[in-house]
């Protein structure tokens, strides 16, 4: 790929088309401050006909058989593996993550993003339904079957920290069962989903069972959250955002993921090498903007001191600037809003007391510097808040008690790392800590996607990623026979 603009359409139908509007907007390099290319500026109208498109799609991807789907899933990944290093070179410079962080989510040949074709196809093949007993009458006559079927007209409203991942967490899952798919990525990263469907419609995907709508979230996202003819709503985001498609989507099927406030334990039994390798990575990956990012670190008075100074040192170790560098660890946040929101999280930090270890400030342009704080007490937006950005409050506890105090002392419950050598510790943590996920040894920002990934309280509705995912996006028929009443 060249450093040329890039210039990208809309897919609707089949066809890459321009905004009935004929506007285009700029997509600019939160690394470089620069103008890397623009994509059409859609309208209502042009969500509406993408709906219209996705439905006639999904009549024609429904007849088609389960393995003609498979197949085609499988030509796409192929297809896609021809531009490995221009989907990660993109993903790196519309999201300014770090170029190594973007070569993992977004190669087509090894990263975790089109794990997800895998794993769809695979699974498809056993999501099988039900036969089931007939227990309300005394009868041998009547046979219950369950099936699944596809939903209809999946919409997939994608995040800007991970335009590869969040897109693919959803398109082979609704495909592979035969439904239909709109997205509309964020208007600051859309290009990784472009070449995403790039690749379906080369491999031969019925028009209309994938479409791209690029644009503003409070239209075009609005319209097909909304609109009557689509059946699904998947999400990965900010708290008001998921609200605001909640109540767009009223009785449609959900999948709403919050970005949340992910605390990270360490127990006084804890291997502290691996627990600041994990602090690290899940406070500072993807510069600290993932919706299951460390955002406070709890650790064990008895360890505390120990803790700090290594996490600090090792910090201090870390590369931070362009993330076009491969040696780049921590790059810039990717969007004005994102900056202003944690640097007023920090000055609420510093007028109620908290100490800055490290860092605290915006260098330049969109870059903010690694940041660690001490003396952090509940009541400050750090403790309390999902805020973005590559920063790490650290608060003490003194028992196991209370650091699931500390850790449920939030609405949010997406996901929990602790580090503990103790069994009776890791079971204590693991039933008493609210969180959809907890891991034990293990980073706030891992996942795998043969789990289920999802949140409770406000951390959202659902859960994705392989069976899961396959029975949301499915609608459960009963069929009921009577054989006694056939004619004879």
């Amino acid at each position: 790929m060249t450093d040329q603009v890039i210039e990208k359409k809309a897919l609707i139908g089949g066809e890459w088309v321009e905004s009935e509007s004929r506007d285009r907007v700029d997509v600019t390099s939160p690394g470089s401050g620069q103008v890397m290319g623009t994509v059409p500026r859609c309208t209502r109208r042009d969500a509406q006909a993408a709906v219209e498109a996705a439905q006639q799609g999904q009549k024609a991807l429904r007849e088609l058989s389960l393995l003609k789907r498979i197949e085609m899933l499988n030509r796409a990944h192929e297809i896609a593996k021809k531009k490995d290093a221009e989907a990660s070179r993109i993903l790196c410079m519309e999201t300014g993550k770090p170029m190594q962080q973007a070569i993992s989510e977004a190669s087509p040949v090894g990263g975790y993003s089109w794990s997800n074709f895998h794993v769809a196809v695979a699974n498809v093949k056993t999501h099988r339904g039900l036969t089931l007993p007939n227990v309300t009458e005394d009868s041998n006559n009547k046979r219950i079957m369950q099936t699944f079927e596809p939903v209809g007209v999946v919409v997939n409203l994608s995040t800007f920290s991970y335009p590869s991942e969040m897109p693919n967490c959803t398109i082979p899952y609704a495909l592979a069962l035969g439904n239909a798919v709109i997205v509309k990525p964020s208007i600051g990263t859309p290009f990784s989903a472009i070449m995403i469907a790039e690749a379906l419609v080369e491999a031969g995907f019925p028009a209309g069972s994938i479409n791209i709508v690029t644009g503003p979230g409070d239209e075009v996202g609005d319209e097909l959250a909304g609109h009557p003819s689509t059946d699904a709503v998947n999400f990965f985001g900010q708290e008001e955002t998921c609200e605001k498609i909640a109540a767009r989507a009223a009785l449609k099927k959900l999948l709403l993921a919050v970005v949340s406030n992910n605390p990270l334990i360490v127990m006084d039994d804890a291997n502290i090498d691996a627990a600041v390798a994990a602090a690290l990575g899940g406070t500072y990956g993807h510069n600290g903007q993932s919706p299951i990012s460390t955002r406070r670190i709890l650790v064990h008075q008895d360890v505390y001191g120990n803790f700090v100074t290594r996490f600090v040192d090792a910090t201090k170790a870390l590369k931070f600037g362009d993330p076009m560098d491969e040696d780049t660890d921590i790059g810039p946040v990717q969007n004005p809003k994102m900056l202003e929101t944690a640097m007023a999280h920090l000055e609420d930090a510093r007028k109620k007391g908290a100490k800055f270890l490290l860092g605290g400030n915006n260098t330049q342009g969109l870059y903010l510097e690694p940041t660690i704080l001490e003396n952090v007490t509940g009541d400050m937006l750090v403790a309390r808040e999902a805020t973005p950005g590559p920063i790490a409050p650290i608060m003490p506890f003194a028992d196991i008690e209370e650091a699931v105090i500390l850790a449920n002392a939030t609405r949010f419950g997406f996901q929990v790392g602790a580090f503990t050598s103790g069994l009776a510790n890791a079971y204590f943590l693991s039933e008493n800590i609210q969180a959809g996920s907890v891991y034990i040894n293990e980073a706030t920002s891992c996942w795998d996607e043969m789990a289920p990934f999802g949140g409770v309280k406000r951390s959202g509705v659902g859960r994705m990623l392989s069976n899961w995912i396959l029975s949301e996006l499915s609608e459960i028929k009963m069929t009921m026979f009577d054989l006694s009443k056939v004619k004879n």
